[in-house]
């Protein structure tokens, strides 16, 4: 029989793993059992399998947004910026959006699931990053991107030199990891397709790069697929320079580890991400040297009872005892593994180790293009592509926002893309949220959202 007193679950973070566990829990949990309460800057999660597709006009933008309120309609949301953290007092520390002063929240079990950030290299490896690319980790950075597209197209087409016209239109794509590759290809569809709006633009005015400082792009699939889509965006006129990294981005030009001086007007860094780092303000946790949150294999957090860890800020050992990679799809599956054992930790029983691994990736190229590998299916072209969008349109949380997605992209069957700036914002803004990587001389990999 419940307690009177319900046990309180206090969850950091209401991105895909808060998100999802807040609604494990609620199935999980007797009647009166646990009393959830989800902190969080915003109401809502990005399902961001569909980000690029938001910014580039294949889905309005609020289709790919989900209300945490409606998604775990159990619970309690606190939209709120996490202030501190007191383990020895059970406590957790925020500051309401809106509000000008710090309040504190009890806590039974905490789950820290502060997601993760663009990673970016120190200034003396890479420099003017952050002040002069922007990143595609948000909904208003697909919105930025979108644009500051239409921007160009429209300074472009007013512009006589065409030097500096191809100079407006080069965009430049600084990671050839999984979003890098599909902001690429749908960003090279959407900008190209556009040009038949302007007098005095053509096709080929538009140019796109792809610097990736691996031996290929796409590396995590096989490499049959990896070299289909080389192939496949080269023939479309997207150049991809394997090998090489960028070390300065100006405004006008970036500059690669081999002295070579590429003009351009925008640069898009998608290069990797690193654990939310205001984990480092949280004195009380344990961090390896990536920022991440050091835990136990059944998700607790080294040294500290009652503490869970979850999703891409967390390192948690998978069957291999290696930490599990930073992606979506693991964070959604972790979710109901973690819920399981605080339900069973309160009742007085076992917790069990995590064992999520990834089933697969999927990849758009735009154009109805696609690769992707999901258990042991390797499939290119259009049916990858066709599979993409099948398998996320079943994936994406609730009927009706799964209705209005399919309606969206039935629609743009028929009809050519809105190419309006959205006006949320100016169309120069660009907002970099990133962080420096505090362990620049080491690997880890650099996965995008699109797996399954």
């Amino acid at each position: 029989m419940a307690d009177s007193n319900p046990t309180r679950v206090v969850i950091l973070g209401g991105g895909f793993g808060g998100a999802y566990l807040a609604q494990s829990l609620q199935k999980l949990a007797r009647k009166g059992e646990l009393e959830v309460i989800i902190i969080d800057r915003n109401n809502f999660f990005v399902f961001y399998p569909l980000l690029v597709e938001a910014g580039t006009g294949s889905i309005e933008p609020r289709h790919c947004t989900v209300p945490i309120r409606n998604f775990a309609r159990k619970s309690e949301l606190l939209m709120a910026e996490v202030k501190g953290i007191d383990v020895d007092a059970s406590s957790v520390r925020y500051r309401l959006v809106g509000d000008d002063h710090d309040r504190s929240l009890g806590y039974d079990h905490l789950v820290v699931a502060l997601g993760s950030v663009t990673r970016i290299l120190p200034e003396d490896v890479v420099s003017g990053v952050r002040e002069h690319a922007f990143e595609m980790k948000h909904m208003t950075d697909a919105v930025a991107v979108r644009d500051r597209a239409i921007e160009l197209l429209e300074l472009a087409n007013a512009t006589e030199d065409p030097d500096e016209r191809r100079r407006l239109l080069h965009f430049v794509v600084v990671g050839g990891n999984v979003t890098g590759i599909e902001v690429v290809g749908e960003l090279e569809t959407f900008v190209r397709e556009a040009t038949i709006m302007y007098r005095n633009l053509r096709r080929k005015d538009c140019t796109f790069t792809v610097v990736e400082r691996a031996p290929s792009i796409l590396g995590i699939l096989p490499e049959h697929l990896h070299q289909w889509a080389h192939r496949e965006l080269a023939a479309r006129g997207i150049e991809i320079h394997n090998g090489i990294s960028v070390k300065e981005v100006h405004e006008e030009y970036v500059v690669t580890s081999e002295g070579d001086r590429i003009p351009c007007s925008t640069v898009i860094w998608t290069a990797g991400i690193a654990p939310n780092p205001i984990l480092r303000e949280f004195t009380d946790l344990p961090l390896n040297r990536f920022g991440g949150l050091e835990c136990e294999p059944d998700y607790a957090v080294k040294g500290l009872s009652g503490v869970w860890g979850l999703g891409d800020c967390a390192s948690v050992p998978g069957r291999d005892g290696q930490p599990m990679p930073p992606l979506a799809q693991i964070a959604i599956r972790q979710a109901p593994q973690l819920a399981a054992n605080i339900v069973a930790t309160v009742r007085g029983g076992a917790t069990k180790p995590a064992d999520v691994h990834v089933q697969g990736i999927l990849v758009p190229l735009g154009r109805h293009r696609g690769v992707a590998s999901i258990k042991g299916i390797k499939v290119h072209g259009i049916v990858a592509w066709a599979m993409w969008r099948a398998i996320y349109l079943l994936k994406t949380p609730g009927w009706r926002r799964r209705f209005r997605v399919a309606m969206d992209w039935f629609i743009n069957l028929f009809c050519s893309r809105d190419y309006a700036q959205l006006g949320m914002m100016p169309a120069s803004h660009r907002e970099f949220h990133g962080q420096h990587d505090p362990a620049p001389g080491d690997e880890e990999p650099a996965f995008g959202d699109d797996a399954v």
